[in-house]
């Protein structure tokens, strides 16, 4: 054996969950679960949970010290409130090699651990530290996979015309005054001034249009574009075939 498991040991332990939508985050049954399990854990190994944190609806490819919950978790571990902080799963923590090693590399300065339970090895000795890299390193592909499928299967959706995302309620006279005043050269500014001064309200009943806005409006419009065209080009490569 290269390793020993987990000895009983009484540490004080902080339980981390995330998860990533806000349905989830809305049922409260998925942070719940992982915190029964670390809770579990915890009684196994003579741990006492000193207090939880929870990050709702919080994508993992979002830094660690960026988010809310984990930044306030990382700050008392740093000021010795607790000795331990412990997820369900490695990956509630992070998703990529290089998040992994930036909270290796916290833990390391501050003197505490970072625990994910479904690494029953001590993450303190080299097999476990290559161990959590290496489960890192997969979960970090298997997102990249999802990522190519996905742009895959919108690229076939587009070039058959659907149209993806939410139906735009933009205004179809805001769309037109906007594309033309743009072709002219007009900034953004500009266009928003124009739309503001003309009564057209944007698609949540406001009278005032901001660049931002118009940005937004634009980029619909080149996809309108763009659906169409595609449209266009499948249904006469489909009279040919």
């Amino acid at each position: 054996m290269y390793e020993q498991m987990y000895v009983s040991e009484s540490k004080r332990v902080i339980s981390y969950a995330r998860v990533s939508t806000g349905a989830q985050a809305a049922s409260g049954l998925g942070t719940e679960a992982q915190h029964r399990a670390v809770r579990a854990a915890a009684a196994e190994r003579g741990w006492h949970i000193v207090d939880t944190y929870t990050d709702d609806a919080v994508s993992a490819t979002i830094e660690p010290q960026k988010r809310r919950q984990l930044a306030e978790a990382l700050t008392r571990l740093d000021a010795g409130d607790a000795d331990v902080i412990a997820a369900a799963r490695l990956d509630r923590f992070i998703r990529s090699v290089r998040d992994l090693q930036t909270l290796l590399d916290l833990s390391a300065d501050g003197g505490w651990e970072v625990v994910g339970l479904d690494l029953p090895v001590n993450p303190d000795l080299p097999v476990g530290s290559f161990l959590r890299t290496l489960l890192s390193a997969f979960n970090e592909l298997d997102r990249a996979l999802i990522s190519e499928r996905t742009i895959a299967a919108l690229a076939v959706a587009r070039s058959r015309g659907t149209r993806l995302g939410r139906p735009s309620r933009q205004p179809e006279t805001a769309k037109e005054l906007a594309v033309a005043m743009r072709s002219d050269g007009k900034s953004l500014r500009m266009i928003a001034s124009a739309l503001t001064e003309s009564g057209i309200r944007t698609a949540t009943g406001k009278i005032t249009w901001h660049p931002s806005t118009i940005k937004a409006l634009l980029r619909t419009a080149d996809f309108d574009k763009e659906a169409e065209a595609n449209a266009a080009q499948y249904a006469a490569e489909h009279r040919k075939s």
